[in-house]
């Protein structure tokens, strides 16, 4: 893990690999292109936007019982038998996401866009997760998972209420999301476009 002063450092993208599909893997006779842009069957929901923010808020009295929380909405209960292990992270994570502004963009995603202009930005940008994870391992996420065999990551919560509601399912909504995390996989067209 790394340390409580902040997110790791990114490694740099070269364009020769920001240039390679991402994702892309023969199924059948057509190539299929992975794409995070939306999910079906699910709709953002205004007001279940604002519960999840009220939610936040309510379990903040809850803190010592976080490590249960996040052991059930990522059903591995290693978790919680690590408790403090857990415990730590949980304070770290509290601690950069407000150093570094993933509670000011949650805010921002949930609050001030709505679903609307949510929905809107996510039809403004180009690409797709190349699951290169580098949003996640910039906060050390203990949601995130590796496959033994292919070494591809994966996200312990997809589909989940905080996968949904928090940052992840969203991002990035900007270009400003792409930049802090280097992220080779998303583009908008250009800066105004994502504005």
């Amino acid at each position: 893990m790394s340390e409580a002063s902040g997110p790791r450092a990114l490694p740099v993208v070269t364009a020769v690999e920001a240039s390679v599909p991402p994702l892309a893997g023969a199924v059948g006779t057509e190539e299929e292109l992975r794409t995070s842009n939306g999910v079906d069957g699910f709709r953002y929901s205004r007001l279940k936007m604002y519960l999840w923010i009220l939610k936040l808020a309510l379990g903040i009295p809850l803190l010592p019982l976080w490590p249960f929380l996040i052991a059930h909405e990522a059903r591995d209960w290693s978790l919680a038998r690590n408790y403090f292990g857990t415990m730590g992270y949980v304070l770290r994570t509290c601690y950069v996401h407000l150093r570094f502004g993933s509670v000011l963009r949650m805010l921002k995603y949930n609050v001030l866009l709505g679903p609307e202009r949510v929905k809107e930005r996510i039809a403004q940008r180009r690409g797709a997760c190349t699951r290169c994870a580098k949003c996640c391992r910039q906060y050390d996420c203990i949601f995130l998972g590796q496959d033994p065999e292919t070494k591809e990551h994966y996200c312990k919560v997809y589909q989940t209420n905080y996968w949904y509601y928090g940052t992840c399912g969203r991002y990035p909504l900007d270009q400003a999301d792409i930049d802090a995390h280097a992220c080779p996989g998303f583009s908008f067209r250009d800066e105004s476009a994502a504005r």
